[in-house]
């Protein structure tokens, strides 16, 4: 007799084509299917995984700037012949529009909706959101998180039972640029020791935090150079202005774009550590990524950081909006051949520890539980 996963029916909904969200979905997507299940991807318009291989089918169906009625009637056709026995929602950004499917796929069939936010709340968060997104956790069968810290937050907010969430960690979300991409190198000065802050750019990042504390860095470190690398989703006039009264467009470089696979290869490989100077946050797939290159990481005690930095260990951890703890921290894994070089090989070893092949059989476990009795499944504390 077979058991609850064999073969199951998995229909992942990530609409945003680029950056975190969909990375985490098509690593996850992928792992799933090669355990033996069908999965189907519906995504938006410029998936940018879409020539990377992968294991399960992909459809490309929203559109940020303009309703796609056809590509929705495809997808809604898909789910009547696919008939998922999952239906799993990713990412915080959309609440509505996970609501309005939500509303459409539940008539299509008896599939089982869960949930995994990545972020807590959207990046731009808006009157109607909290609302909304009580209503969407008060009808999913599960909820899977990427941090402990986030759990009080799910179940204080949108009023999770504990029973209904699952805390799981974050993978190297980009593994595949290693093997299937070849690597840009920047136009950075030679010998430069590069310290490199990645990823979106916003107020909760703590840019401001950082370029204060540059100053204490360089004046240290000569050879130093700081690259901040990131889609702006912030007017960053604030930003240059201050780099600009600083004095340091020299040896801090700015780069305000989404960044290709590419180029995000070429620095993540010139960096000597990543710096996250968050103020606040969920939990952060640059970290992640990070490990995966084999580059330890500076980061605030916020957005669960800890429960993957081990301080002293694979990187440090320092209290947010504190400038010249940042700086001290900085200078210190600058200046310390031999604590980096123990960094880096714990960095290796904790990164072998993570795998999607474990995120995948804990997920599908969850799965299981949810269509075998209908029950909740049971917390899984995977840190």
């Amino acid at each position: 007799m077979g058991t609850a996963t064999d073969g199951l029916r998995i229909l992942f909904i990530a609409p945003a084509p680029r950056a975190g969200t969909v990375q985490y979905t098509h690593n996850l997507a992928n792992a799933l299917a090669d355990r033996g299940h069908q999965v189907t991807l519906a995504t938006g318009l410029g998936f940018e995984l879409s020539d990377y291989p992968r294991s399960y089918q992909a459809l490309e169906v929203f559109d940020r700037y303009r309703p796609r009625p056809g590509r929705l009637a495809k997808l809604l056709w898909h789910c009547l012949t696919f008939r998922p026995q999952i239906i799993h929602l990713q990412g915080a950004q959309h609440p509505a529009l996970y609501i309005l499917l939500w509303a459409m796929l539940r008539l299509l069939g008896s599939a089982s909706f869960v949930y995994t936010p990545q972020d807590v709340l959207p990046n731009s968060l808006r009157p109607y959101h909290i609302k909304a997104f009580r209503f969407l956790y008060g009808r999913m069968r599960h909820v899977f998180l990427n941090a402990k810290q986030n759990e009080p937050l799910v179940v204080e907010h949108f009023g999770v039972s504990r029973e209904r969430i699952t805390v799981l960690p974050i993978a190297d979300l980009t593994a595949f640029v290693r093997t299937h991409v070849a690597r840009e190198s920047p136009n950075l000065p030679g010998g430069a020791q590069v310290v490199l802050c990645f990823g979106l750019i916003e107020p909760r990042k703590g840019i401001h935090t950082l370029l204060a504390a540059a100053p204490n860095v360089l004046r240290e470190v000569p050879n130093a150079m700081i690259v901040i690398v990131g889609k702006p989703l912030m007017d960053i006039a604030p930003l240059q202005h201050q780099l600009e009264e600083l004095g340091m467009q020299e040896r801090v470089r700015l780069v305000p774009e989404y960044v290709s696979f590419s180029q995000m290869a070429g620095y993540f490989t010139a960096a000597k550590f990543l710096v996250l100077p968050y103020e606040n946050g969920w939990n952060s797939g640059v970290l992640a990524s990070a490990f995966g290159f084999g580059k330890p990481v500076i980061a605030t005690r916020v957005g669960g950081f800890d429960e993957v930095v081990t301080d002293e260990s694979t990187g440090l951890l320092v209290p947010p909006k504190d400038a010249e703890m940042l700086a001290k921290a900085m200078v210190r894994l600058l200046r310390d051949e031999g604590l980096y070089a123990r960094m880096c090989v714990n960095v290796r070893a904790a990164a072998s520890e993570i795998s999607w092949e474990t995120i995948a059989g804990l997920t599908e476990s969850c799965y299981a539980d949810v269509l075998r009795t209908g029950a909740d499944c049971a917390v899984s504390q995977a840190r």
